[in-house]
């Protein structure tokens, strides 16, 4: 099991950390308000909703009969019962719901409805780091889950549709109008008549992450969401409940994220910082770039020129990877992807040979996911396959599909 978040520990089982409390069944993680839980294990939701003392909690069932709780959450859950959720998936957000002096998580651990001893993983006054492993031995528990394949696509009728695993059924995720749709980790987001909606989820209730019309770009990385509105000022925040904050002054036209690096184009240069309160950085400037892409440590732009650049490390040397045409960077793993010429050309490495990985000049969009997963439309049909040299798939045909997105 992981930690389902990060904070000090201010209380374990009895033991308050002050005083002592025989009915406290778990460990309290102090934590700001709308910092996301992500469930410890694998499992399936029993239990989602109010109780008077825990306030908003999820409670997970897990293989050979362990349980989590997580209590005190600052709105319902983002989960539902019976939902199958992974490992890490957010099931709601800090808060100080129910029977609680302050925003922390409670968390429990039982088994077959003992409650399990804690103790040897958590101490008064220390912290612990969201996604860590819990050092304990967990007899008999199963390995996890792997997460599954999501891929995602907008029809000319703007309704978002997803699905997990290239051979299930699509879900159609709203009614209509969205014009660009984005995937990270469980979350499925999708810009929709100036405003930025998201689920935790295909079947999770949507949310309305930033309104007022005003939307012009959007992005998702693990718990972190950003947008663009009209006058260009970018909007990041960690946690779907928090507070945003103004990351620039004004004239960003678009927003990419990916661990803790915000990157943004504006007036023609590519701009990043380090994290939402950091100080940014003009990582290509000039007035001439044209698209930006961001994953990891590594950084692309292309510029009007349609010339691709890349460069490992913030401050290292810009590499031209082709010579011109591109109007589309996608970059994951160590996979750089172009569109060029209604073409799809990458390179496994800045240096690496370029493949042809869709050509025919019909591609309008591409992406590239994980290590493997390449995906493009292609006379408004979506094409996916794991490989490069794999056969495609046509994940949807009719010829209405105008953006895609996947995750692996």
């Amino acid at each position: 099991m992981i930690q389902p978040v990060g904070g000090r520990v201010t209380g374990v089982l009895s033991n308050r950390c002050g005083g002592t409390d025989s009915d406290h069944y778990g460990v309290d993680i102090a934590g700001n308000s709308g910092m996301a839980i992500g469930a410890a294990y694998t499992g399936t939701v029993t239990f989602a909703g109010w109780s008077a003392g825990g306030g908003n909690m999820v409670t997970l069932s897990h293989a050979s009969g362990y349980q989590t709780r997580y209590l005190h959450m600052v709105q319902q859950p983002a989960v539902t019962v019976g939902q199958r959720v992974g490992q890490g998936q957010v099931l709601g957000y800090v808060g100080s719901t129910g029977n609680s002096t302050g925003p922390h998580l409670h968390f429990e651990i039982r088994r077959n409805g003992a409650v399990y001893n804690i103790t040897p993983a958590y101490a008064c006054g220390g912290t612990v780091t969201k996604g860590a492993a819990i050092n304990l031995a967990f007899e008999d528990l199963t390995p996890t889950d792997e997460v599954p394949d999501r891929f995602a696509f907008v029809n000319s009728a703007g309704v978002v549709h997803a699905k997990d695993g290239a051979y299930s059924s699509w879900q159609a995720v709203n009614a209509g109008g969205a014009t660009k749709v984005v995937l990270s980790g469980n979350w499925i987001g999708w810009l929709q008549d100036g405003n930025f909606f998201a689920k935790d989820g295909i079947y999770a209730p949507w949310l309305t992450i930033a309104g007022g019309g005003q939307v012009r770009d959007i992005a998702i990385s693990g718990n972190r969401f950003a947008f663009v509105n009209s006058a260009g000022v970018v909007h990041a925040k960690d946690g779907a409940y928090s507070s945003w904050q103004a990351v620039n002054a004004g004239g960003a036209t678009k927003v990419v994220l990916s661990g803790n690096w915000i990157g943004w184009q504006q007036a023609g240069n590519f701009y990043a910082k380090d994290g939402i309160y950091a100080e940014w950085l003009t990582v290509a400037g000039g007035g001439q770039v044209s698209d930006i892409a961001i994953n990891g440590n590594r950084f692309a732009f292309v510029n009007s020129a349609g010339v691709l650049h890349a460069k490992d490390g913030a401050y290292s040397s810009w590499q031209a990877v082709n010579s011109g045409g591109a109007t589309k960077v996608a970059l994951s793993g160590n996979w750089i992807g172009w569109q060029q010429s209604g073409n799809y050309y990458a390179k496994n490495g800045i240096y690496a040979e370029w493949l042809t990985i869709a050509g025919g000049g019909q591609v309008s969009d591409i992406a590239v996911s994980g290590q493997d997963w390449f995906a493009f439309v292609g006379g408004g049909n979506f094409f996916a396959k794991q490989g490069a040299y794999a056969s495609w798939l046509t994940m949807s045909g009719g010829g209405q599909v105008s953006r895609i997105a996947i995750t692996t």
